[in-house]
This record gives C-alpha cells, sequence and structure tokens, in this order.
C-alpha cells in the first residue's frame, strides 16, 4: 500500500513539474534578445528571394510591406524580410548564423527561436516567436485551454 501512494506521490509531483515547465516556456516564447549588425544587405536579400535554387534550407522566410522614415513629408513603404531558423537554437548559433547570412540584425527568443532581421526592417521584424519546428508540439497547453 505504501509504494502505491508513494507511486502516485511521485506521478503528482512529476505532472506538477511539467505543468510548471511548460508555464516558464509560454513566457519564454514572448521575450527576446536582438542585436544590430553591420550586414550585408546584398547576400541577405540573395538567399532570402531565390527558393527555389536547388537547395533546401532550414528555414523559412517572411515579407511584409512595412513604412520608414518619410522622405519629403511622403512616407516610404519597404519590404521587411526576415527569415525564421526552422529548429530550435542557442542564442550563440542564432547570432552567428544570423551573421552568416548577411542579417542586419537578430531576435532570439528565449524559447529556443530564432529570426533573423534584413536590412529594410524596423524594429527587430517580427516580435513573434514563428519557428515551425520550435519549440516542439504540445509544449504549450496555456493556449489550448
Amino acid at each position: 500500500m505504501k509504494s502505491i501512494q508513494r507511486g502516485a506521490i511521485q506521478m503528482l509531483a512529476m505532472m506538477i513539474s511539467i505543468q510548471l515547465i511548460r508555464g516558464d516556456m509560454a513566457k519564454m516564447s514572448k521575450k527576446s534578445h536582438v542585436e544590430d549588425f553591420d550586414g550585408a544587405t546584398a547576400l541577405f536579400e540573395a538567399l532570402t528571394s531565390s527558393p527555389n535554387d536547388g537547395y533546401t534550407y532550414d528555414w523559412h522566410v517572411h515579407t511584409f510591406p512595412k513604412n520608414s522614415n518619410e522622405i519629403d513629408d511622403e512616407p516610404v513603404t519597404r519590404n521587411c524580410t526576415v527569415l525564421y531558423l526552422d529548429q530550435c537554437t542557442s542564442w550563440n548559433k542564432c547570432r552567428q548564423t544570423c551573421q552568416a547570412t548577411g542579417a542586419a540584425s537578430y531576435r532570439w527568443f528565449h524559447d529556443g527561436c530564432c529570426e533573423c532581421v534584413g536590412g529594410h526592417c524596423l524594429g527587430y521584424g517580427i516580435n513573434e516567436s514563428r519557428c515551425s519546428q520550435c519549440p516542439e508540439p504540445g509544449w504549450d497547453t496555456d493556449e489550448q485551454e
């Protein structure tokens, strides 16, 4: 009887731990670190504009219009391009990868998602973790409830 009670207590403790970890992960996907680079705009644009070049990349690209500074009292709209690495990565690996792609900046989310930001973007791209395989499915039950 005592072993059954001990097993039930261990199972309950494990379930509580999982819920605490999942709650922390939900918070982490909303927090991020950003940094600027000198950037190589031509390289970044070449890597993000030709998806059918015969190579397979472990990222996906988002391009959207973004209003930038006004010229002669007229707003200028430029396309902001960001790329998200598919899999979770460390902060340092995110930084190195984005620098190697010619990104102007990057945003590393505390859930491990990495966003490389092109030179025509303001405000470090999209402030949302959108990596396709990071975090792994089912880690956040808060959104499902």
